[in-house]
């Protein structure tokens, strides 16, 4: 009788055991069956809306950022390929102005409507012009006296691809 009971208790944990094993795989077995799909926390997700000239900005959650003005009207400023990447990328002037120009994002498409931010700044007069590498760079400027153009500040910007980011490359003034 002793025998059979260790024999029952013995059979019971092991039944316990594997049933436990067994409820543990399956969950994980359907994990691994699912499709995941990761969208990096800094992407910006841009919805155009052509008829109303209008770009719906919705920012990252988790990231400390804010739109310069949140009521003003955002609006596609200039669709072209800023990284050479063959994608086409997006400046969206951001809706405030003040003397030094007008407040401008500049986001790189990286897949459907999610995109980075990878410039946002004041600019005036802006030219655009590709460089050797494919990327576009461009220039601002602002009068050194106001209401007379025949000196200018300007500014260049410049993809730098290691950071992902425009940067300023120089200032100089332009006499004309």
């Amino acid at each position: 009788m002793k025998n059979y009971l260790n024999y029952s208790i013995i059979c019971c944990f092991l039944l316990v055991l594997a049933s436990c094993q067994t409820s543990k795989k399956e969950p994980k077995a359907m994990a691994e069956t699912l499709p995941v799909v990761h969208i990096p926390d800094s992407l910006f997700r841009l919805d155009i809306i052509d008829n109303e000239n209008f770009v719906r900005i919705t920012i990252p959650e988790g990231i400390d950022f804010e739109l310069p003005d949140s009521f003003a009207k955002t609006e596609p400023e200039k669709y072209a390929d800023f990284n050479g990447d063959n994608k086409p990328d997006l400046m969206v002037y951001l809706g405030v102005c003040g003397t030094g120009g007008c407040m401008y994002g500049i986001f790189l498409n990286q897949y459907d409507n999610y995109y980075k931010l990878v410039f946002m700044d004041y600019l005036k007069g802006t030219t655009f012009e590709k460089d050797e590498n494919g990327f576009l760079s461009f220039q601002s400027y602002e009068e050194v006296a106001p209401m007379n153009p025949s000196k200018l500040y300007v500014t260049n910007f410049k993809f730098d691809p290691k950071a992902y980011a425009y940067k300023m490359d120089r200032t100089f003034i332009q006499t004309n």
